[in-house]
């Protein structure tokens, strides 16, 4: 590859970088959106005792965590941020496990505190209003 050509990449993608960077913090944005209506329909489940609800909204609720927790980890300097995706994360594996032992109790216990993390976050991360 010749120099020039290096070199006009390395432009296009620095001029890119803005455009990128606005479509993470979108991306951001709709899966903490995605996480309070599952957190919310997780609640719902465990209450009606709906395993099948409750598991599958508690994985993607997982799934999320970890696009979070990859999206905060690229982003650097937000370590806190990175420990409350891992714990989100670990909540809804929580909320899986107790499930599949019909604990009700420990797994509505785990969806309450997914709750409170998306609070905590939200104070110092919360992108858009």
């Amino acid at each position: 590859m010749s120099i020039s050509r290096r070199i006009f990449e390395v432009l296009v993608a620095f001029a890119l970088q803005p455009i990128v960077c606005a479509q993470s913090v979108l991306d951001f944005d709709g899966w903490m959106q995605k996480i309070d209506r599952r957190s919310q329909s997780v609640q719902r489940a465990l209450i009606r005792k709906d395993v099948n609800g409750a598991t599958a909204d508690a994985r993607e609720i997982g799934e999320l965590y970890n696009s979070m927790e990859t999206y905060f980890t690229r982003r650097g300097n937000s370590a806190n941020a990175v420990r409350l995706s891992k714990e989100g994360r670990d909540l809804a594996a929580t909320v899986v496990e107790s499930v599949a032992a019909n604990d009700f109790a420990a797994a509505s216990q785990a969806a309450v505190g997914i709750a409170h993390a998306c609070r905590t976050c939200h104070l110092e991360y919360k992108p858009l209003e």
